[in-house]
């Protein structure tokens, strides 16, 4: 799995905090610590920052996590990603995308400039000051640039990359890993400059396999597509395929049978990647467990049941090994906290105060 450096994961905590998140509650629950995410030299895997982006998603309701003055509930981009799948090509597809955003909120404005080589996508947000570190916009236009991609069956060929601020000392490397073409700081705008004709190509992807990709979001946005054939990662695909509640997993056996690998095979390629069958499993429920706690009023017995828990004393034992808190305190916890950070993301977005 891909590594990420501090600066993201330091800079998503931080904006947790702001909205009076308890961000060490997060770090808690994707086995992380405050001491490893603020050393400048650490790195972590991409899955636990994936992990920790999407919980501040379901805490704060908010897909843009706080950073802009108006939230989108979590399921808007997919809804937006939906939407464009059904469009003639790539270029057709993210106008459709930007309309759709243009629609629903005026917290960011994306508009396509273009010339008869280049298409250039640029994004502004109307309140930059609410992202001081340019974490969410860079974040913003990953998304965007590795949705094309995926659309494509392939990264898009870029030009340029633009950033209206000066290159940063301590991830600018982390930059060009992202972005792999010509950077250019200090400008008037954060834009991409996809070449032209590779936008006029048509879209290979169907909705099983957009299903799919979103059933991982945002991991899917976070790696680039050689990432996307690491085994643990097409296992756990394989299983949020159709998403099936009560969680119902097949035997070892028929995933390593659909993947076209004998058991002891799968067993020892999931060994190498630092995993396993059941640590998969086993994070799928922890994850979707989680969703359910934070995103809905659900009682506990029934979200041990939906992830295949039919005791609840059974269920609450294995939550308390995930997060260190029973289900209901968990709950209880994060809503409290949440109460607090209600308060502080209104006291941010009002000028007057």
């Amino acid at each position: 799995m891909p590594t990420s450096c501090a600066h993201y994961f330091q800079e998503t905590v931080k904006g947790a905090e702001r909205c009076g998140i308890d961000a060490d509650l997060l770090l808690d629950n994707v086995g992380l610590t405050r001491g490893e995410v603020f050393d400048p030299a650490w790195r972590g895997d991409v899955a636990h920052l994936a992990r920790l982006v999407q919980l501040v998603w379901y805490a704060l309701d908010d897909e843009f996590m706080g950073f802009l003055d108006r939230p989108a509930r979590p399921g808007t981009f997919a809804l937006m990603a939906h939407s464009i799948l059904v469009e003639p090509s790539l270029e057709q597809a993210l106008r459709k995308g930007i309309l759709f955003y243009r629609v629903i909120t005026d917290a960011l404005r994306m508009e396509l400039e273009e010339d008869a080589e280049t298409v250039r996508l640029t994004i502004r947000f109307t309140r930059p000051e609410l992202d001081p570190a340019h974490y969410f916009i860079e974040f913003w236009a990953t998304i965007w640039y590795r949705l094309v991609g995926w659309l494509a069956g392939g990264l898009p060929p870029l030009r340029v990359v633009t950033f209206p601020y000066p290159r940063p000392d301590d991830y600018a490397d982390e930059l060009k890993y992202i972005f792999r073409c010509q950077h250019v700081f200090d400008s008037d705008v954060v834009s991409l400059c996809f070449e032209r004709p590779f936008l006029k190509q048509p879209i290979v992807r169907d909705r099983a396999e957009l299903k799919r990709f979103l059933s991982v979001a945002p991991l899917g946005f976070m790696m680039v597509p050689a990432d996307e054939t690491s085994l643990s990662r097409q296992v756990r695909i394989l299983l949020l395929g159709e998403r099936a509640l009560p969680l119902d997993f097949p035997p070892l056996s028929e995933v390593a049978r659909q993947l076209n690998f004998t058991e002891q095979t799968l067993r020892r390629r999931l060994r190498e990647e630092c995993t396993s069958y059941r640590e998969i499993k086993e994070n799928i429920r922890r994850d979707i467990a989680v969703q359910r706690l934070l995103g809905t009023t659900m009682p506990v017995q029934r979200i041990g049941e939906l992830v295949g828990y039919t005791e609840t004393r059974v269920f609450t034992r294995a939550f308390k090994l995930w997060t260190g808190h029973s289900p209901g305190a968990y709950r209880e916890l994060l809503a409290r906290q949440f109460r607090t950070g209600e308060s502080a993301t209104q006291e941010m977005s009002d000028p007057v105060k």
